[in-house]
């Protein structure tokens, strides 16, 4: 059971204690269309999950939100703007959150623009219920049947794509979206709408107002911290940080770097050691996937235990959202390698560009598929250009598709969520200014250089010490040394790999006997492969208390199957 959760159903407490106990959560809030219960222990602080409720309607507002006016109570406080501005009042609030609310004419879920909570939803027994744990909606109905176009998905692009989930009766409230009782829409708010500015100077200014709103969260705090530019950003904008923690061996470059960084700011720093339990994931790591992406991205698992704080930031998604991650550049052969330029690529292919190391695609995929479909390339690539298709609206230009497929169907969501389940924690990108300045902001401006710019802006020592394989201020410099350093016979080593060597790890402790003992065809895997075909193994068999598919089967998905779900084992 995860530590936090939101849960709820379409109808009176009679219809929600159907599904659920209400001992299970700390606040019930009723109507007779809506009922929610939140289990949070921030629930009530500032900026927290809040919750509300009236003879004629409720809010419960679930994550962190801020206010125009810093009100002390933000449920009530939008329950009585709804009532006056009906979904106008959401374009006040800012943060990472869910609404559930009833004005007493409708009742509706709310994501936030970037859909940075997942909501899940099913249909059963005549009242929609909808929540954060996907593990916990699913129990709502008695069997599920399977998707096989999702777990494709999930096994060989590292996620399940659009709205959907492994099962066909489960759903999540569409990105940028509304969950009705028997409906779901798609809203506007996340529209590209590029205009004329000081880009850098604006988000200068933009994330110094984003950090200033998040500096003031109670108790001890703490940052995980790596040597790349991303999360320094928080040191430089959020003044007592007290302890950094960073993943990685005790001698590695990016563990030098970082506690340079820490020791810049102020902060102590502690090292987040990688052993064989590394890949090792149970059911208590797993669950942080919620079944639709993989655990590899919890690079911080065990953190829960060593850390003496109370509050953790992170930079997850600046890359994404302020930087250059999913904006396709120029490229250009040389040493036989592909060096990426400053400009846009002159022809955008987003399906080239997606699967080219942005999405989790592993190069055995298409062999491993190829006795199951007739052309497993074109399975993939039509799989992605149908959710292409589905973000074109949000778009003027083709340079953004990738942004925007990208944002919505982002693999890496279960280091956030498990930080978040286990911290008070604070997305710094969900800001809606900083939204607004990625969305108002040119492809050709959303870079790395920009970004540059404006955290020097916040402080102008912040690149003091740089990134280990980034040395240089130039982009294409850095990209020829790391490539010389590789293959030419120079008194210099490779640069270090910010992250564990995977196979490395794997090796040394001899996983493919202890995750696939019984499975010998899948040992030539890719390491990444072999931990999802675990994550879904693990996910499934805790949700259903048996073993309901086979690492063959995993990678082969078999026609749709009923599973039969089991009561949840509580773990912790």
């Amino acid at each position: 059971m995860m530590n936090k959760e939101l849960f709820g159903v379409f109808g009176g407490a009679d219809a929600f204690g159907v599904v659920r106990e209400e001992a299970s959560f700390d606040r019930i809030c009723s109507t007779e269309s809506l009922t929610v219960g939140i289990r949070d222990p921030d629930l009530g602080d500032p900026h927290r999950s809040s919750a509300h409720e009236d003879p004629t309607g409720c809010c419960v507002i679930w994550g962190e939100v801020y206010t125009p006016d810093g009100v002390a109570r933000p449920a009530r406080w939008l329950l009585e703007r709804y009532r006056e501005e009906g979904r106008a009042a959401l374009s006040a609030l800012n943060g990472s959150y869910l609404v559930a609310i009833d004005d007493g004419s409708e009742a509706a879920v709310y994501t936030d623009p970037i859909r940075s909570w997942e909501c899940f939803y099913t249909d059963a027994g005549g009242s929609r219920a909808f929540g954060t744990d996907a593990s916990r909606v699913c129990r709502a109905r008695p069997e599920l049947s399977f998707d096989p176009d999702s777990l494709l998905e999930l096994t060989h692009l590292s996620v399940v794509l659009d709205d959907r989930t492994l099962f066909e009766e489960v759903s999540r409230i569409p990105f940028d979206g509304v969950l009705g009782p028997t409906s779901t829409e798609q809203l506007d708010r996340f529209v590209y709408r590029p205009q004329e500015f000081d880009y850098a100077g604006e988000l200068a200014a933009r994330l110094e107002r984003a950090l200033s709103r998040r500096a003031d969260l109670q108790g001890r705090k703490g940052l995980l911290l790596g040597a790349g530019y991303d999360s320094r950003t928080l040191l430089a904008g959020i003044p007592d940080i007290e302890c950094c923690y960073t993943v990685g061996g005790e001698d590695s470059a990016e563990i030098r770097v970082a506690k340079q960084l820490a020791d810049q700011y102020g902060a102590t720093h502690r090292t987040l050691g990688v052993d064989g339990s590394y890949f090792v994931t149970d059911i208590d790591t797993v669950r942080y996937t919620n079944g639709i992406g993989e655990s590899i991205h919890i690079h911080q698992r065990g953190i829960e235990q060593l850390a003496d704080v109370d509050v953790m930031y992170h930079g997850w998604a600046i890359d994404s959202l302020l930087k250059e991650f999913f904006v396709q550049k120029k490229r250009v052969g040389a040493f036989g390698k592909s060096v990426k330029l400053s400009g846009l690529a002159e022809e955008p292919d987003a399906i080239d560009f997606l699967t080219d190391r942005k999405l989790g695609l592993m190069p055995e995929s298409p062999t491993l598929l190829a006795e199951y479909v007739d052309d497993p390339d074109a399975v993939l690539e039509e799989r992605l250009e149908r959710e292409l298709d589905r973000c074109r609206g949000r778009v003027q230009r083709a340079y953004d598709l990738p942004s925007v497929f990208g944002i919505k169907n982002l693999p890496s969501k279960s280091f956030r969520i498990h930080l978040a389940d286990q911290f008070t924690e604070s997305f710094l990108c969900a800001d809606s200014e900083l939204i607004d300045w990625h969305l108002t902001t040119p492809p050709e401006y959303r870079s790395t250089e920009t970004f540059l710019a404006a955290i020097q802006q916040l402080d102008p020592n912040v690149l003091r010490y740089r990134p280990p394989d980034r040395p240089r201020t130039s982009s294409i410099l850095n990209q020829i040394e790391g490539f010389c350093r590789r293959n030419l016979p120079l008194p210099l080593s490779p640069f270090d790999n910010p992250w564990p060597d995977r196979r490395s790890v794997y090796e040394e402790y001899d996983l493919d006997r202890s995750l696939l003992p019984d499975s010998p065809e899948l040992h030539p895997c890719s390491v990444r492969l072999k931990l999802r075909v675990h994550d879904v193994e693990t996910w499934l068999s805790a949700l259903a208390d048996q073993s309901a598919l086979s690492p063959e089967e995993i990678v082969r998905p078999p026609d749709s199957r009923r599973l039969a779900v089991a009561e949840e084992t509580v773990t912790h």
